[in-house]
């Protein structure tokens, strides 16, 4: 990979449409407009079902009745990462009230920001074509989208590492604009820290480490400037460690550092096997699956990146650093759970957007490149109009509710529901059906033609149309059929203001969210009389699974309907 001071890729074009000052504030603002537009169209008012964060909301909760420090997400139970994303959380519900949008407001409004950081920093650093290409690559990644959605912290800390690690590119690259990059890279660290724990600070630091060795630069990594900004950093996450140890003592060491730290990095080397375990390879298959249709560009992207391996742009090289550091990390990690990830998928965008910029302007010297972008173009197009005859066919034929029965149930459901959107001509999946024709038909034609800027509008309709369908129309059509939001109302009409119900096993989420009583879980349950105020709620495999004289000591009052395998939900109170 080339040094600093290498020939730009891109020459004189990339030149001219780098974008500074006034206009490039301009066109950030709307990128961030833009984002937010599309991530509002992704239901964000819609119900909650088995999300954690509806679980998690307890901290919420917590925050607001004034427990800053240490909040709780039920009684005795501490978060168990910094409590940056509920106080947040608890700002939104102060404003907005306590409803699924302002619990979604915080992950909705990190997206949107990290998407105008990425365009900032590569209109600025790169080229406007490849910013304006990474946006939608990064907004229709499966797993941003999602996390966008939920109510934790994960899209938070995604959007302070895109600024910690885009001002420590840029001060790099900007000597005369060094110490302010510096200064914000150190608070967004020190922020990522207060969200999600050390991690705020060890990915920067892997990633400008490994970046400055591939330029031959790595004794600048000991310049006291850049010490000195990791050091800041860690003082503004240690400010809340030492706060949280003098309320929470040695438990807190225990539950925060021991268990969500170490044991979950080394697993069974630290202690107990800590969570997520999964093989080191877990996460390439998910950056296949998490980064359709984007991620079948890979093998034209590999290629591009090993031609040009000595000319690449500084900021191409420090996306790749930054890519690896993420991925690496977590693949030596004991713990690896899907959303760890999340944070390297805006330089995976800006990489995909700067593909799309050389190819569309055909400057790349390399055919085969231009070939692999064209057929993989080709490939989508087609495989999406493939898709559509297949479900017309299913759905004409009347064998989509057949297919149904050979599915697991969460897939079943899904079947179900949209062949019911299909039975009612639902306008959502109307709409995008026809994008979905209009973009198939779009990539045929613009390979056949070889108009390799038409082929890339086309992916991206595709992609926007298909995030969009998923987590705007079909997910929030699901989760509708399995909420306990209507049951939470029905609870708390017939359970008296102020009584606590025992929820025997582990309680639901969402009914947790919208009740207004207090939910606790038991696994104990005992008939002792004492009360003829004692409420009770479990599903109907557990009620089954009670002796004859537990069942015989309960009074049914309420019954929410069959949400999933467990059965209905039933509220019992205890007879005299």
């Amino acid at each position: 990979m080339g040094s600093e001071s290498a020939t730009d890729a891109m020459g004189s074009i990339a030149k001219a449409t780098r974008v500074s000052g006034p206009l490039l504030a301009l066109e950030t603002a709307a990128a961030f407009g833009v984002s937010l537009a599309f991530l509002l169209a992704l239901a964000p008012s819609g119900p909650f079902s088995k999300e954690l964060g509806a679980c998690e909301a307890g901290a919420v909760r917590d925050v607001l009745s004034g427990n800053f420090v240490l909040p709780n997400y039920t009684l005795g139970i501490p978060v168990q990462v910094p409590p940056m994303f509920w106080w947040a959380a608890a700002f939104a519900v102060h404003l907005f009230g306590w409803n699924e949008l302002a619990l979604r407001a915080p992950s909705i409004l990190a997206t949107a920001a990290t998407s105008a950081v990425l365009y900032a920093w590569i209109a600025s650093a790169l080229d406007r074509r490849a910013a304006l290409w990474s946006v939608p690559a990064l907004l229709t990644a499966q797993y941003v989208a999602d996390a966008s959605r939920q109510p934790r912290m994960d899209a938070l800390l995604m959007m302070f590492l895109t600024l910690g690690m885009v001002c420590l590119e840029r001060a790099l690259a900007s000597p005369h604009k060094r110490m302010g990059l510096l200064c914000a890279a150190a608070i967004s660290m020190g922020l990522a820290i207060l969200t999600k724990g050390p991690l705020g600070i060890i990915l920067p630091g892997l990633a400008i480490a490994m970046f400055l060795a591939t330029q031959r630069r790595f004794p600048e990594l000991f310049r006291l400037d850049v010490i000195a900004t990791f050091s800041v950093a860690l003082a503004i996450g240690a400010i809340w460690y030492f706060a949280a140890f003098h309320v929470g003592g040695t438990a807190f060491f225990e539950y925060q550092i021991t268990q969500g730290l170490l044991h979950r990095f080394f697993g069974s080397a630290a202690g107990p096997l800590g969570e997520c375990h999964n093989p080191f390879y877990y996460f390439l298959p998910r950056l296949v699956s998490g980064f359709l249709p984007w991620s079948l560009f890979y093998p034209a992207l590999a290629l591009i990146v090993w031609r040009e391996r000595v000319t690449l742009p500084s900021p191409v090289v420090f996306a790749i650093c930054w890519f690896l550091a993420v991925l690496g990390f977590f693949s030596i990690s004991a713990g690896k759970c899907l959303v760890y990830i999340l944070p390297l998928f805006p330089p995976l965008a800006a990489l995909t957007g700067w593909l799309i910029a050389r190819v569309t302007t055909r400057s790349t010297d390399s055919s085969l490149v231009q070939r692999l972008f064209d057929w993989t173009s080709l490939l989508i197009g087609g495989g999406v109009l493939i898709m559509l005859m297949v479900l017309a066919t299913l759905f004409f034929s009347g064998r989509g509710a057949n297919l149904g029965a050979h599915l697991h149930p969460s897939d079943k459901h899904f079947v179900e529901v949209l062949m019911s959107s299909g039975s009612r001509a639902a306008p959502g999946l109307l709409l995008w059906v026809s994008l979905w024709l209009i973009g198939g038909i779009l990539a045929v034609v613009a390979f056949a033609r070889k108009r390799p800027l038409a082929e890339s509008a086309s992916i991206a309709l595709i992609a926007v149309a298909g995030t969009w369908f998923w987590y705007g129309f079909l997910n929030p059509a699901l989760v509708a059929e399995q909420t306990l939001k209507p049951f939470a109302a029905i609870l708390d009409s017939v359970a008296p203001p102020g009584v606590r119900i025992d929820y025997i096993g582990e309680t639901d989420c969402d009914l947790a969210f919208y009740s207004k009583h207090e939910i606790a879980s038991t696994n104990i349950f005992r008939c002792d009389k004492q009360s003829n105020d004692v409420y009770f709620i479990l599903h109907e495999e557990r009620l089954k699974n009670l002796s004859s004289d537990q069942r015989g000591c309960l009074e049914r009052l309420a019954q929410s309907s069959s949400v999933d395998s467990h059965g209905a939900r039933v509220l019992m109170i205890e007879k005299k």
